[in-house]
């Protein structure tokens, strides 16, 4: 799986969901939808250093208990905007 990480902190990237209040780390499958969402980022104007990295599953899992986040994972078939922030 890969996800998103700040470049500086090493943070993983988490989005808002307005709807619950709670923040969502997005594994993806796929490398290039992992980079495509980080271009897509980047053209918003994200303002952090983001690069895609990859992880273990089980890791973003436990950490995300750990924290109070949740996560999703996206697959091939999926398509995936990130928010405009």
């Amino acid at each position: 799986m890969y996800v998103l990480t700040d470049i500086e902190t090493g943070g993983v990237y988490a989005v808002n969901d307005t709807s619950t209040g709670s923040r969502v780390v997005t594994m993806f499958i796929d490398k290039d939808d992992a980079t495509r969402y980080h271009g897509l980022l980047m053209s918003n104007g994200f303002k952090r250093d983001l690069e895609v990295n990859e992880i273990e599953p089980d890791t973003v899992r436990d950490n995300c208990s750990q924290y109070g986040y949740e996560y999703t994972v996206i697959t091939p078939d999926d398509l995936v905007v990130p928010p405009t922030e």
